[in-house]
């Protein structure tokens, strides 16, 4: 584990907080468990079909409404730095 101080939105309000993360040994770790994170809690349930069936944004905007983030840009964030970086492999393709 690793506490780091991060922001978060608590009743409309941007708040600095300690907060405990995972810590992984390598990027590949890390996205593996977020995976597990996703698939094995129905609470994310809705944003895994989305990414399966519909688009980024409405994975991200699952996600958000499910409660992944407190930020309440959270999604829209999310869904351009996918769509950037799709935009990027089919460049490199």
């Amino acid at each position: 584990m690793a506490e780091i101080t991060t922001t978060e939105v608590i009743n409309g309000v941007a708040r600095k907080v300690t907060a405990k993360f995972r810590a992984y040994d390598s990027p590949e770790e890390a996205f593996r468990d977020y995976a597990r994170l996703l698939k094995g809690n129905h609470r994310y349930a809705q944003a895994v079909a989305a990414a399966e069936t519909e688009n980024a944004q409405a994975f991200a905007h699952h996600l958000q409404r499910a409660g992944y983030a407190t930020d309440p840009a959270y999604a829209d964030k999310l869904a351009r730095v996918i769509n950037t970086t799709v935009r990027v492999q089919r460049a490199l393709a």
